[in-house]
């Protein structure tokens, strides 16, 4: 990502012109555009069910919070789910799979990618890409705005916010076709390694909890 999106070393960048973006972005390469966030993909900020029902909370669908976007790249679990009722109550909340997520309330810059059609509390700003090669682009793109984020988020109190409109109105550089269809390819089968192993150590973990308590009392021998 460095190489190619940072330093512009992508693949036969020795052949493309620079120009002048007229942004604080400068020279940017032929056939790249700087746009806002909000021209790539569409913003969602989330919302939290009213916690006096309980009835709004279940396992229905998966309810992202920031904890869960921790040390790992896609949200395979989470701490809390919503049950259908919950779901029902704000629709318009819903992001599919391959969003992107990124908390920019308190603890600002965590990112991950939905697995499932989900929905997120308050604190989580979501991207829905308008387009299919851009899931990792992105993903890198919003890990590395984790400072700029902070520094737009800091309004003198204790807890920054980057709010819908500070977010979607951030200005990102969006390559051109050709190199994003490129990186897509060369990094789509790695992320879905990622997620595969992401699973699969979810599945182990639940069978160690399981196995665990019974070895210890003795109701299962080695």
């Amino acid at each position: 990502y460095t190489e190619w999106f940072v330093n512009f070393r992508f693949p036969g960048h020795k052949k493309v012109k620079m120009f002048d973006s007229g942004t604080d972005f400068g020279k940017i390469p032929e056939g790249w555009v700087v746009k806002k966030i909000k021209e790539i993909g569409k913003v969602i900020t989330g919302k939290t069910p009213p916690t006096s029902n309980e009835s709004n909370f279940g396992d229905y669908m998966p309810f992202i919070k920031t904890p869960d976007l921790h040390n790992s790249v896609f949200c395979i679990s989470t701490h809390e789910n919503l049950s259908l009722p919950g779901v029902e109550t704000q629709v318009k909340k819903i992001i599919p799979k391959d969003s992107i997520v990124v908390s920019c309330i308190g603890t600002i810059g965590a990112v991950g990618i939905t697995t499932r059609d989900s929905q997120t509390n308050q604190q989580i700003n979501s991207i829905i890409p308008t387009q299919t090669n851009i899931r990792e682009y992105l993903y890198f793109l919003c890990v590395n705005l984790k400072n700029h984020l902070k520094n737009i988020g800091a309004n003198g109190a204790t807890m920054g916010n980057v709010n819908k409109e500070k977010f979607e109105t951030i200005e990102i550089l969006l390559p051109s076709d050709a190199v994003l269809n490129l990186f897509h390819d060369m990094t789509n089968d790695m992320f879905e390694e990622i997620k595969s192993l992401s699973y699969q150590n979810k599945n182990l973990r639940q069978t160690r909890d399981l196995l665990l308590p019974k070895l210890v009392t003795g109701e299962i021998r080695v």
